[in-house]
């Protein structure tokens, strides 16, 4: 792989993202400074959206967040425009776009539907398993979350279908479980949604991702306390 060491330190550098508040950036400067001498590297756009999706997530600031993932957008569209077949800015693409959408209130807009649902399906179609089944866990938050026909795409059963997989592929991976639960209580499958809502409580965090891992328990925690 071209830049393979370089890619290596990155990719340590975003997995450690909570272990220090400069991780990120330092991943995102050493990124930035590569495509500036090797403007072809489409894997060096799909990490700087993932970049950009972690320091999103992380802001407490409503026009950071904003800020952060249209910038994520920016370079997934940018390392798609290089090579459509890149996994990692088609699924970091359609994370973006979908998290752009959440914070602006327009999730269920049209005109987000389409480019979520083509970059999550292309990622599908070239890894399924990636992200621990993030393009499952992509598509099934749409269908749950985009309005119904005749209108546009959603549709629970699909929700559920395809977020039950990314629990097969990503059984350890939070987010996951918290968006079945809250599928299968769209679906009246209450029981179902409490099992992994109580999985998510008595699991420990994952190593290294507690920060991440506790905010996805508060989240069931308050979503239990509704059942």
């Amino acid at each position: 792989m071209k830049h393979k060491k370089i890619f290596d330190r990155v990719r340590k550098l975003i997995d450690e993202r909570e272990l220090a508040d400069e991780n990120l950036e330092l991943a995102r400067d050493e990124l930035i400074e590569l495509v500036e001498k090797d403007p072809e590297s489409d894997l060096a756009y799909g990490l700087l959206a993932e970049i950009n999706y972690w320091l999103g997530e992380y802001s407490e600031d409503a026009d950071d967040r904003l800020f952060f993932f249209n910038e994520g957008v920016e370079c997934g569209r940018e390392g798609v425009a290089l090579n459509e077949d890149s996994l990692e800015a088609n699924f970091w693409l359609a994370v973006n776009y979908g998290s752009y959408g959440q914070d602006k209130g327009i999730m269920q807009s049209l005109a987000l539907v389409a480019p979520i649902r083509e970059h999550a399906d292309k990622a599908l179609r070239l890894d399924e398993s990636y992200f621990y089944g993030g393009p499952h866990r992509v598509l099934g938050r749409l269908f749950h979350r985009a309005p119904g026909f005749p209108i546009s795409v959603g549709n629970t059963r699909k929700a559920i279908e395809h977020l039950e997989r990314a629990v097969e592929l990503g059984p350890k991976f939070f987010l996951n479980r918290l968006f079945l639960a809250e599928a299968y209580i769209s679906n009246r499958q209450k029981d179902k949604a409490r099992e992994q809502l109580e999985w998510i409580l008595q699991t420990p965090p994952n190593k290294n991702h507690e920060r991440e891992d506790e905010s996805y328990k508060r989240e069931a925690e308050k979503i239990l306390e509704k059942l």
